[in-house]
């Protein structure tokens, strides 16, 4: 009788070994984590003498300290040119902005153009403080990692 319980208690640990085997997923289906936007600016006006211009992406509007993430700074001369930012964190972006920071008042930074409907609009007043329009929010979640085609047109002429 010992015996046959010995057998059947090492039976029924046998399959739940088995079954726990079984239950491991050996190729899990891996998600991306992290999400990009690209796009052309396209820049009208002259290009001022000092500063940097770039993409910025805010986690929030009115933006509140730094971006969320940017593009690296344009080259000045060139009126179309690309960007892209990637290493985005899922979430949702009110707005994208093209902007240029004084190096002599890093506070005294200015919009020159925003991502909206109408990409041969800037949107922006001429005080580069002020949205005249509504941006379009991007939203980088599993459903749409990968946001192409993000086109904004900037005003040089605000920087003066």
């Amino acid at each position: 009788m010992k015996r046959h319980n010995l057998v059947m208690l090492l039976a029924v640990l046998g399959v739940a070994l088995l079954n726990l085997g079984c239950g491991k997923d050996d190729n899990p289906v891996k998600t991306e984590e992290f999400g990009e936007i690209s796009g052309t600016v396209t820049f009208v006006g002259t290009w001022p003498q000092t500063g940097e211009i770039q993409v910025s992406i805010w986690a929030s509007w009115p933006p509140m300290g730094p971006p969320a993430a940017a593009s690296t700074a344009f080259q000045s001369g060139q009126n179309v040119q690309t960007y892209k930012i990637d290493g985005l964190s899922k979430g949702t972006y009110p707005v994208i902005t093209v902007g240029w920071r004084d190096p002599n008042n890093p506070a005294g930074a200015k919009v020159l153009g925003v991502y909206w409907a109408n990409k041969d609009s800037v949107g922006v007043a001429d005080d580069g403080i002020t949205l005249t329009v509504q941006p379009i929010a991007i939203e980088i979640s599993d459903n749409k990692l990968v946001w192409n085609n993000i086109d904004i047109k900037a005003n040089l002429d605000i920087v003066k």
